[in-house]
């Protein structure tokens, strides 16, 4: 059953949706300086993707569980137009950046940062961030820096990749399951089982 009431995210809507309509006013284009075009274009797919996430948070807080969200999902032409793990990145991102500033931090490089398997570590990333125009590599560096871990960690002397830390387990968990958390309690089962099968078959 669909909870009515005011939604949580109201506000944040709002707030965005304010922005959006400032970014399309009725400036015309040809106006508008090589640079100013680039930065008008770049304003509105953040707005545009942070607005689908904050769209989705709010649709996700009005069903009682992941399942009947997943389900309410998949009779929505439009929305299952994006697939579920672009509908997951969006919430995560807009849930992260709603209130931030993301002067010179790129879409992709905000989504590596929101991710959730990152959350212990997203604010130290995001400051490091802020301003700099990193590129998508960089923020993954800036990231593994955060976690104390190197490129390639290896056990001394034996050369085997050590095994990660428990607390990284656990986020790597959690992030895997808000990909497939929208999904139908079976399908995500499915899911599962699929890359359990793929991984034995593979090389690793």
């Amino acid at each position: 059953m669909i909870k009515q009431r005011v939604p949580k995210t109201e506000k944040d809507l709002r707030i965005v949706e304010g922005e959006f309509i400032l970014s399309v006013d009725k400036t015309s284009l040809s106006d508008l300086t090589l640079d100013e075009l680039v930065n008008r274009y770049n304003q509105i797919d953040y707005q545009s993707h942070i607005m689908k996430g904050l769209i989705l948070l709010e649709a996700r807080s009005r069903f009682p569980s992941n399942n009947e969200f997943g389900d309410w999902i998949q009779s929505v032409h439009s929305i299952c137009l994006d697939s579920q793990p672009v509908r997951t990145r969006l919430m995560n991102f807009a849930s992260y950046f709603k209130n931030k500033d993301t002067t010179g931090i790129s879409l992709s490089a905000c989504y590596e940062i929101s991710a959730p398997i990152n959350s212990n570590i997203a604010d130290k990333v995001y400051q490091e961030a802020l301003n700099k125009n990193l590129s998508v590599a960089e923020i993954k560096a800036e990231i593994t820096k955060a976690k104390g871990l190197s490129p390639q960690s290896e056990n001394e002397g034996n050369g085997e990749q050590e095994l990660m830390p428990l607390g990284d387990i656990a986020s790597f968990i959690e992030h895997i399951l808000g990909e497939i958390g929208s999904l139908p309690k079976k399908e995500a089962l499915r899911v599962l089982e699929e890359c359990k099968k793929e991984i034995k078959k593979s090389c690793f």
